[in-house]
């Protein structure tokens, strides 16, 4: 596979990846942290704000984020069979000395 950067390229990130303080998760919790309007703090304000659309705008979106917070995202299955519900076979060639294995 061939680098699909060439040598001094201007896209290449030579700084590598930004420090803790700098990424967006870090800004984030230390704009939440803050005290919002003298009241609350802001984390319980978008907590607040997350329950009044759930409630009084009835948001889908606001209550199904809320319920998997709450109790957990529901478990899924995923069933895989072959023909006709058949188990699946599976079949592995080994190219050095010819033989199949099932």
């Amino acid at each position: 596979m061939a680098n699909p950067f060439q040598k001094n390229d201007p896209r290449i990130n030579r700084r590598g990846r930004p420090r803790k303080g700098m990424c967006l998760t870090s800004i984030l919790e230390k704009q939440l942290r803050k005290k919002g309007n003298g009241k609350q703090p802001n984390k319980e304000a978008v907590v607040s704000a997350l329950i009044e659309l759930a409630l009084v705008d009835k948001d889908i979106h606001a209550i199904k984020y809320i319920m998997d917070r709450v109790d957990g995202k529901p478990r899924e299955s995923v069933e895989l069979t072959g023909e006709a519900g058949d188990p699946i076979s599976v079949r592995i060639y080994m190219p050095d000395n010819g033989r199949q294995a099932t």
